[in-house]
């Protein structure tokens, strides 16, 4: 069934929502009203990651130079009602009340506030808020191919197609950051792209860009990643040696400073092992979300169709094992029992997600 829109309304009735003594103010490409009885925000159609407008069916960011005056409006507690309105061709649409959910700067001069609807959008009245982007250039998944014969090959092509060109390190400052001398291959070759794609060093959970040398029960090891603010680390050991030398195992230590750390060997090598990392961190980077809750396993066939698997073990950076899928411009992991499944993916674009509402899937959170 078609859904229809709520009525079109003049900038001037929106902003009589704020009653009397009515004051105006421009936040970015927001126009603000605040009178004695709400505040009404008036935004622009669209909105991206960080950028001010309509972020999803329930979030609104607001970015801009916000002074004392404001102050107050933006209260999570005891503020005036916050209407939404957001501007189109012909009028005002109405989009809903809301309140502010956070903030950021000092507290009388804030930079931006973020504002949760009090009522999903519907997905028509998204679709008109925060129209679908032209269609953008993605990357492949020619990639997948190397992993079995390949996979340092296999993680360069996939981080230089996935992450932009920008203005990178150089030469020397890399050299630096590569720690002891005669790193593995692999390691070495991560810490090379790392200096075309710098953004591979910024991971939440980063690899290293000094390796550290550490002793332990395992005895001497090089730690080269850390994570959840360094309760885990990822180790080889050092110097590598035995069968292992040229492309040693990885040791995950959990609270590696506790003196009886709990360790378990991974299952991939370190070359292998680095591209289920960064394509684990990349999806977490990713501009762009979407998340299933838990349902039956037999709901994801529909999606084998437009995925396709990574020939890697299932990465266990937490609780859950994560198996890797990817579509061009779009990477998924799946969380899986013999019954029951949990599908994350992260996106460059998002209308590499909007495809897939034709799923029906409940969305924990979907930003398509």
């Amino acid at each position: 069934m078609t859904q229809t829109l709520p009525p079109l309304v003049t900038e001037a009735a929106a902003l009589s929502v704020a009653g009397a003594g009515l004051l105006r103010y421009e936040v970015g490409p927001a126009l603000i009203g605040t009178g004695a009885d709400a505040t009404v925000v008036i935004v622009t159609p669209g909105g991206g990651p960080r950028v001010s407008g309509i972020q999803d069916s329930t979030r609104v960011l607001l970015h801009g130079d916000m002074g004392p005056a404001l102050h107050t409006r933006f209260e999570f507690r005891d503020a005036p009602p916050t209407h939404l309105f957001a501007r189109l061709d012909q009028g005002c649409l109405p989009i809903g009340t809301a309140r502010c959910r956070g903030r950021g700067g000092p507290s009388a001069h804030f930079s931006h506030a973020v504002l949760e609807l009090d009522q999903p959008l519907s997905r028509a009245v998204l679709d008109a808020v925060r129209p679908a982007p032209a269609p953008e250039p993605v990357p492949g998944v020619e990639w997948v191919d190397l992993v079995e014969t390949d996979p340092i090959r296999a993680l360069e092509s996939f981080v230089l197609g996935w992450f932009p060109t920008e203005e990178t390190e150089s030469a020397e400052h890399g050299s630096r950051a590569g720690g002891p001398a005669c790193l593995p291959e692999a390691l070495g070759a991560f810490h090379r792209l790392a200096r075309l794609r710098p953004a591979i060093h910024r991971f939440h959970d980063p690899v290293l860009r000094r390796p550290e040398l550490t002793s332990g029960p395992l005895g001497d090891r090089l730690v080269f990643a850390v994570g959840d603010g360094a309760s885990m680390d990822w180790s080889i050991p050092w110097p590598p040696e035995g069968p292992d030398e040229a492309d040693p195992r990885v040791w995950h230590t959990e609270d590696p400073h506790d003196s009886a750390p709990e360790t378990i060997l991974e299952e991939e090598p370190l070359s292998r092992f680095l591209l289920q990392f960064t394509l684990f961190q990349a999806q977490i980077a990713a501009p762009y979300h979407a998340r299933t809750y838990c349902m039956p396993i037999a709901r994801l066939d529909a999606l084998w169709n437009m995925l396709r698997p990574v020939p890697l073990s299932p990465f266990l950076p937490t609780y859950e094992a994560e198996r890797f899928f990817v579509a061009p411009g779009l990477l998924a992991t799946v969380s899986s029992d013999e019954d029951e499944a949990v599908v994350s993916f992260g996106a460059l674009h998002r209308g590499a997600l909007t495809p897939l509402l034709e799923h029906g899937f409940r969305w924990f959170h979907f930003d398509g």
